[in-house]
């Protein structure tokens, strides 16, 4: 990381812009965002929230002095490395009693934690665990409550006794052990008594089978068969199987009886099942069951604006004790019958087809991706909820108990409607099928087929399921946290909200364009204010979320995508202009980013998002002064060329750029970069960034170096933008990579080029010889070592899932590069019980016995390859290397193991 910017004021630097325990974060941040229960995400559904682990590491770096020594600093990473445990879980009482002394030892207070952007409120529940008082703000309601509740509502009622369970003999703080403990009381009673009041409402509605507790019932949108000839009403589902649990497995068999479609339910392996509806690998393209007639998505949308859209029932699903079955719809439905209630929500959906397609096919309305029985529920439990407060007033609880329970249930209210719409998919697994609760994706499609849970049951997506994962959430708030403060705000005045220059501002803003958080909100806004707007008339006083002034480049409320871009960079240069103001000048701003840089039709980044980002950082005098990529993503997911979401988060550790910083030209830029790029890449790899990130990742140091002057000058002697800055970045990068070549053998070297000309393709026998003789190597050699194969005049490389096993090269052949990353590859690929990490960890400490072979090498070609796969879009061959170089942490530990059990020699075994 850099010493600092040039010409600037001596100042004592934070340990974040001098060193991280970046794999100890990356792994608790990977580990917290698997972890399904018991975390503070559950709290409510947010979109992209930022590892707990992560904020707790950074904002402790953020405000302790870097020591100067490197003993003392490692102790201060030692205490970081306690903040998060490995597993994802909150740090012990005994780490946070270390981190918290040397917070405590600082020569001033600790600044106030703002974040304008507070989404699930993660940044502020961990300053809160901390001891840093906290200011929450968001323009969205939705977010404001959920941290409100986290950081205001919940610390207000720590350690009072319940309010439905009044103790009587020893006070209070002596009976019990845990301060949340009468809370946690009060959720159930109340819970329990909001499921009363529901059930009393509607509960008829929900009628019961004979064969146990009904799970959900699976439904499926209908249209008329475009056939004039048939007029059936075809069922528009996408998969005949309901579930393939071993032993269990059931699927629906179509029966077609006097112009009428309904199922039967099939059970086990049987010969044929039935096919869907839906065409395979079709987007809306479906097949009457009846008369065979298809029709496609343009008749699928036609007939849906036209109010021809219906739905059906297809199957029930049901638990007993002997597990989960499944029964055919019944012929008459309670469910079917049950018409709307008078009062739904009439909110319409953005003009944004590519996330909300419901309204290509007349589905227009917030209620219309409800069942009637679903409006029913959900409007039934929000006026139970809004009972709450009176309730907890009547039982003698005080105000902050009645804010606090009611908003609570409030929120389990609004988890409750992401379960309960046709947003719901019906996930068949080899376990028993569940349903999936919306937003999946940041975003609302079309589905032809959902699940309707039973509210009443004790499965996925009822009432009381959600509100045990939602104590459970609650546990995982610090127990000891004073009040903040969650007020809702725009972000472009969040700055004068506290005293100028007393705040450590740490946020994660808003990806662009890529989400579109306040259409999206919308969703829970609806039902989260029949619930909760007399507790919170100063967040639920419009019908709907503010939009006009949300901060992102949303094309479809600006006039197009560069008047949105526009918007996008004027509102955050005023946004950090103002942050800039409230922070305290010896502190560091940080800025988390994820989000891709997209491509154009000519292959050239554009990275709208990033140099939109950064423009605003530079127009509001800002400087990047350090970058750390946390790495958070499992590291096999899939790598597509559109893909948005990075795996990793980029750290930006900002400052104000000094009143003394200088101009400089675009060729003292460039000297610049080769100069200092390879130091601040060399941290990125060793950090095992995923090579799917390292592009991304290196524009934080390259913007380190651009930011640090007031401007670049271009040769005509206009002013560097940032797009071509990145661009430069970018290109740098590639040379960067490329000199990796010269640590590699020379059979490495010839498996590059010839890489790059055909990646796995057979070629001409005489040019790969011609290539090889370049190399002073052979073609020969190269099929006797196992990578290359020849016939018919033509030579090709081999793929590492087709490397052959138990042939190790000749005593005289040197093991090389190219071996060692191949053949990594084919493990770590590989499904056999011989492969994964173990197996891969077990070559590579073997490996590191040989003394040709350089690890750090090995990771580099990896690097590189996927460098070369990513510019020509062999997707395929960019994940194999992709996913080698996110494992490399993972196969050092497995090959540290490998050496404790002795296998660490014997060329035979390599192979």
């Amino acid at each position: 990381m850099s010493a600092g910017i040039e010409n600037e004021p001596m100042r004592r630097r934070k340990l974040i812009e001098v060193a991280l325990p970046l794999e100890a974060i990356s792994r608790a941040s990977k580990a917290e965002k698997e972890r399904s229960v018991g975390t503070v995400k559950n709290v409510h559904k947010w979109f992209a929230p930022m590892p707990t682990p992560a904020w707790r590491a950074l904002l402790f770096a953020a405000v302790v002095d870097d020591p100067g020594d490197a003993e003392k600093r490692a102790e201060l990473l030692n205490i970081i490395e306690g903040l998060v445990p490995g597993k994802g879980t909150t740090p012990s009482t005994g780490a946070l009693k270390r981190a918290k002394a040397v917070l405590a030892d600082q020569e001033q207070e600790l600044p106030t934690v703002l974040d304008p952007f507070c989404g699930g409120g993660s940044t502020l529940v961990e300053a809160q665990r901390l001891g840093f008082p906290t200011l929450a703000s968001d323009l969205n309601p939705v977010p404001v409550l959920v941290t409100r509740v986290e950081t205001d509502l919940v610390p207000k009622v720590l350690g009072k006794p319940a309010v439905s369970q009044p103790r009587k003999g020893l006070p209070y703080e002596e009976a019990v052990a845990d301060p949340l403990e009468g809370l946690l009381a009060d959720i159930q009673h109340y819970a329990n008594r909001v499921e009363d009041e529901a059930k009393d409402a509607i509960g008829h509605l929900y009628e019961s089978v004979k064969s146990g507790e009904v799970v959900a019932w699976l439904w499926a949108r209908t249209i008329p068969c475009a056939n004039p000839a048939c007029g059936v009403t075809m069922p528009l589902y996408s998969s005949p199987w309901l579930g393939k649990q071993e032993g269990r497995e059931a699927w629906l068999n179509p029966i077609i009886n006097n112009g009428k479609i309904r199922f039967e339910i099939g059970q086990g392996l049987a010969a044929e099942v039935p096919e869907a509806a839906k065409r395979p690998g079709s987007r809306g393209k479906f097949i009457c069951l009846a008369c065979r007639t298809e029709v496609n998505e343009a008749y699928v949308r036609k007939a849906g604006s036209a109010g021809q859209m219906g739905i059906q029932m297809l199957a029930v699903a049901a638990d007993n004790e002997s597990g989960r079955h499944f029964l055919p719809a019944p012929k008459e439905s309670q469910a079917a019958n049950t018409p709307p209630p008078d009062d739904v929500p009439e909110l319409e959906f953005t003009n944004n087809t590519k996330q909300f397609s419901t309204p290509l096919y007349g589905l227009h309305r917030q209620a219309d991706i409800y069942t009637p029985r679903q409006l029913h529920m959900l409007a039934a439990f929000a006026d139970a909820v809004a009972k709450v407060p009176e309730w907890v007033q009547e039982d003698g609880g005080d105000d902050d108990q009645m804010m606090a329970i009611g908003s609570i249930l409030a929120l389990c209210m609004s988890k409750l409607s992401q379960a309960h719409s046709s947003q719901s998919r019906w996930r068949v697994r080899n376990g028993p099928s569940k349903a999936e609760p919306a937003f999946g994706r940041q975003s609302i499609p079309m589905l032809w087929d959902f699940a309707e849970v039973n509210p009443f049951s004790s499965s996925i997506g009822s009432w009381s399921s959600i509100t045990i994962g939602v104590r459970r959430a609650l546990t995982a708030l610090p127990r000891d946290s004073q009040p903040g403060l969650a007020v809702q705000a725009d972000a472009r005045k969040a700055g004068s909200l506290l005293a100028p220059g007393s705040a450590l501002v740490a946020t994660d803003p808003p990806y662009f364009a890529q989400i579109p958080y306040a259409d999206l909100s919308d969703y829970f806004y609806v039902w989260l204010r029949r619930a909760a707007r007399n507790l919170h008339p100063d967040l639920f006083g419009t019908m709907a979320t503010p939009k006009t002034h949300e901060l992102i480049a949303n094309p479809y409320r600006h006039g197009g995508p560069e008047k949105a871009r526009r918007y996008f960079i004027d509102g955050f240069t005023e946004t950090f202009s103002s942050l800039k103001k409230a922070s305290r000048p010896d502190i560091p701003l940080i800025v988390i980013y994820a989000h891709r840089q997209e491509e154009t039709k000519d292959g050239e980044l554009t990275s709208s998002a990033w140099d939109a980002l950064l423009e605003a950082m530079l127009a509001a005098d800002l400087s990047v002064v350090g970058t750390w990529p946390l790495h958070a993503t499992n590291s096999t997911r899939q790598v597509g060329q559109s893909a948005n979401a990075l795996a990793s988060y980029i750290v930006m550790v900002c400052r104000p750029r000094p009143a003394n910083a200088t101009s400089i030209d675009r060729r003292g830029f460039l000297s610049a970069l080769r100069r200092e790029l390879p130091a601040r890449i060399k941290p990125l790899q060793q950090a095992s960034i995923p090579g799917v990130d390292l592009g991304q990742a290196a524009i934080g140091p390259g913007m380190e170096i651009f930011s640090r002057y007031t401007k670049v000058t271009e040769p005509d002697g206009s002013r560097m933008r940032v797009r071509e800055a990145l661009s430069v970045i970018s290109k740098a990068l590639d040379e960067l990579l490329s000199e990796y070549e010269d640590d590699f053998d020379a059979d490495t070297r010839w498996c590059i080029k010839w890489f790059e000309e055909q990646q796995w393709e057979a070629a001409d026998f005489g040019n790969a010889d011609k290539l090889a003789n370049r190399y002073n190597t052979s073609v020969t050699g190269l099929i006797q070592a196992g990578v290359v194969k020849s016939a018919a005049g033509l030579a090709q490389l081999i793929k590492p899932a087709d490397l052959l096993t138990g042939h190790p090269p000749a005593p005289d052949k040197h093991l090389t590069i190219w071996d060692v990353a191949m053949h990594l590859s084919r493990l770590l690929e590989g499904k056999g019980p011989n492969s994964g990490i173990d197996a891969a960890g077990e070559l590579l400490a073997q490996a590191r016995t040989r003394a040709e072979i350089d690890e750090d090498a090995v990771k580099g070609l990896a690097y590189l390859l996927h460098n070369i796969c990513e510019q020509r879009g062999w997707t395929e061959s960019q994940r194999w290397f992709n996913n080698l170089v996110s494992s490399w942490p993972d196969l050092q530990t497995a090959a540290r193991a490998a050496v404790k059990a002795g296998i660490t020699t014997g060329d035979d075994k390599l192979f």
